[in-house]
């Protein structure tokens, strides 16, 4: 089969592996979607040097229809359409037994340690296998496996009502589909993004107002926008210490944020307006596996189009081009794409 893996210096090589077996507990599932996520530019910036010897398929947001299994595979089967959770776990500690396979003390993320889902086929466990209804598609998918799993679970933790004021900091994939959510939940929703295009997606998608932090003072104008009071909730995605410091600041008194974007830890001092404003800070790390179900069915009531996301598709064999253009920062939602 075909996998993508990346040799260093912003290249993407596709190469041939093996076609992967299942084994007892396994699924095969053949690729119909693959989503590019904003993780997987970590890797692909790194230098030649730092990828030696890390020939590992890349990407962990996978959508298709399952393949083979293995022995004692009982409730998926060959034809069956799923979208794939992006860890695999021991299935019987703690966390695992709780739904919480991404804090599994021997998780493994695809496109890390095991080979991932730009490729053809990808391996997985059975309880990995998440059925994915005829109302949605392969690109929906792909993006639930990751992208709005991640937004969807921060959501949640937030709580937005019709009552209060969302601001979202970052407005690519991941803060797009915060955005989405939010308004769904009613909340009057206001975008942060230096991007011109990925603003412009953003008032398609609902945002009420969205802002350019680099010519305008972003505090002041969400103090501006919201009777100077601050803002209810924020979302952080941007991963950066200017976005993280800016989403403190920005709240009211007693007013929460929840940070998902990975990035250089911010200064200690960035913290100050936590502490005097006694705010509630949150963290959300991707999604736990048992809120799939709740997330379709969130999905599925609200109409939300997961898909209007996507700007840029690829087939497999273009895949230098598509991380090319997905690390110029101008996109919405780029995916690798199986006829």
């Amino acid at each position: 089969m075909r996998g993508v893996v990346f040799p260093g210096d912003r290249r993407a090589e596709v190469r041939e592996f093996p076609d992967p077996e299942p084994g007892p507990g396994e699924v095969v599932v053949e690729m119909r979607v693959g989503g590019l996520c904003g993780s997987d530019l970590h890797r692909y910036r790194q230098t030649a040097a730092q990828r030696v010897g890390m020939d590992i398929i890349q990407g962990h947001e996978p959508s298709g229809v399952v393949y083979a299994v293995g022995e004692g595979v009982r409730r998926v089967r060959p034809g069956d359409r799923v979208s794939v959770y992006h860890y695999r776990g021991c299935g019987h500690c703690k966390q695992c037994l709780a739904g919480n396979i991404m804090w599994c003390p021997e998780r493994r993320g695809y496109g890390g340690p095991i080979h991932g889902s730009c490729a053809d086929y990808i391996l997985t466990d059975e309880r990995n296998c998440m059925p994915l209804p005829a109302e949605l598609t392969f690109a929906d998918g792909a993006l639930m496996a990751c992208t709005a799993g991640t937004a969807f679970s921060a959501m949640r933790r937030l709580k937005a009502s019709g009552e209060e004021t969302v601001v979202v900091f970052g407005l690519g994939p991941v803060g797009l589909t915060g955005l989405l959510m939010a308004k769904a939940m009613g909340a009057r929703v206001i975008g942060v993004e230096p991007i011109a295009d990925r603003r412009a997606l953003a008032h398609e998608f609902g945002a009420d107002e969205t802002l350019d932090p680099t010519d305008t003072d972003v505090v002041a104008a969400i103090q501006d926008l919201t009777r100077g009071e601050g803002a209810d909730l924020a979302y952080e995605t941007s991963g950066k210490p200017a976005g993280r410091k800016s989403t403190a600041e920005c709240l009211r008194v007693e007013g929460r944020a929840v940070f998902v974007g990975l990035g250089m830890q911010t200064e200690p001092s960035d913290w100050h307006p936590m502490i005097v404003k006694q705010l509630s800070l949150l963290g959300s790390y991707v999604i736990p596996i048992y809120l799939y179900f709740d997330m379709v069915d969130f999905i599925l009531e609200h109409k939300l189009p997961l898909g209007r996301m996507v700007t840029h598709r690829f087939p497999i064999e273009a895949a230098a081009e598509a991380f090319r253009v997905f690390d110029q920062g101008q996109t919405g939602k780029v995916i690798l794409e199986w006829a």
